[in-house]
């Protein structure tokens, strides 16, 4: 996964809604993703809140950061059914 292709803000943004996720999501992402990910964020300004009250969908996030955590969800995370919704979702917005 090529992390060092993220910016300093995006990798802030993605390790924020990692750690706005559960424990059990959080677990399933291999540890030099997470190290990766904070080296980077330390050089970021950005200053992020997420809502636990609100879907991720409505936060004020990047769409790469939305995209980069999509793509670790897909890898690390999801069961057959939302591998395959994540797919089919990535295919529709390809088409649009």
């Amino acid at each position: 996964m090529e992390i060092e292709a993220l910016n300093n803000d995006v990798a802030k943004e993605v390790l924020t809604i990692i750690l706005y996720c559960d424990r059990n999501i959080q677990s399933k992402i291999p540890s030099e993703i997470i190290k990766s990910l904070t080296d980077l964020a330390a050089d970021s300004n950005l200053e992020i809140h997420l809502d636990k009250n609100m879907p991720l969908q409505n936060q004020k996030v990047s769409v790469d950061a939305l995209d980069f955590f999509s793509l670790l969800y897909y890898t690390y995370v999801a069961d057959g059914n939302e591998a395959s919704e994540l797919l089919a979702n990535w295919a529709h917005n390809d088409n649009i």
